[in-house]
């Protein structure tokens, strides 16, 4: 007992001298008072697993320079088909490499804007992959490796850039003052929702991978009906999401927190406190 004394007295600061509570004394009764102290929050927070979601980033890319130069296309399939799937070979314009070079099979999707006007790039949806198996003029040969879906003529090829997304992704602080916009979801229409793929008016040299985004609600006005006075109603919080990949004007973002309902055209902004 008397060594249980010393050291709770140890712990909690408590004197073992002469002024001390005497454990032996039955009617002592010591009373701890613990304290919390409160440490700062790591900024570092825990990775987020993306795998779930890596084939569907592979799908996407975003063309952004020489937009009017004639690209590789497919013509037919074999045989004169104009639908080709997995295992079949197809007829291609334009295309230059090697045999055994692989090519990914896009559909051409949104172009995409700032709000000035101005082409910040165009968004491919692949298809499949080919591989090339002999380059000729005007026709080259290609045999499809894998393909989902059916293959179609007019169906744009792109040399595949090797970019696969990471499985993990560590959250990052974006800076105060960044602000962007949501200007596309890839393959489907304006609404946007949880895990859902989205493209932003932010590039490489403004976001990077891992960095955490606000969605932000439009401001709305309100007129005071006593003074007639316009009052500014600020718009709330979305959703969250986190940029994946970059590209020089645009990035893709996947969506990780969904509030409320949110739209291509929602701005974006640097995240709250949680």
């Amino acid at each position: 007992m008397m060594l249980m004394a010393a050291t709770v007295s140890a712990l909690m600061g408590l004197p073992c001298g002469a002024g001390a509570a005497s454990v032996g004394d039955q009617d002592s009764v010591v009373t701890l008072s613990p304290r919390l102290r409160f440490l700062p929050l790591d900024e570092q927070r825990e990775p987020v697993d993306i795998s779930a979601r890596a084939q569907a980033l592979m799908n996407y890319r975003i063309v952004e320079s020489d937009m009017a130069t004639s690209r590789p296309y497919v013509v037919s399939g074999s045989e004169g088909r104009l639908i080709s799937g997995a295992g079949d070979q197809i007829l291609a314009r334009h295309v230059q490499g090697q045999p055994g070079q692989r090519f990914g099979i896009y559909t051409p999707g949104t172009v995409l804007h700032d709000e000035q006007g101005n082409t910040l790039g165009q968004v491919m949806i692949r298809q499949g992959v080919a591989r090339l198996e002999r380059s000729g003029t005007p026709l080259s040969t290609l045999t499809i490796e894998q393909s989902p879906r059916e293959v179609s003529a007019g169906a744009m090829l792109m040399a595949l850039d090797g970019w696969t997304p990471p499985r993990q992704l560590i959250p990052q602080v974006a800076p105060d003052g960044i602000q962007g916009r949501i200007v596309d979801r890839p393959g489907a229409g304006r609404i946007v929702g949880l895990r859902d793929i989205v493209v932003i008016d932010l590039g490489r040299h403004q976001v990077t991978p891992g960095m955490r985004l606000r969605v932000q609600g439009e401001s709305e006005g309100v007129t005071d009906p006593v003074t007639g006075e316009t009052l500014t109603l600020e718009g709330g919080v979305l959703g969250e999401l986190m940029i994946v990949r970059t590209f020089e004007q645009t990035s893709l973002a996947l969506v990780t927190r969904a509030g409320l309902p949110m739209a291509t055209g929602d701005r974006l902004g640097a995240p709250l406190d949680d």
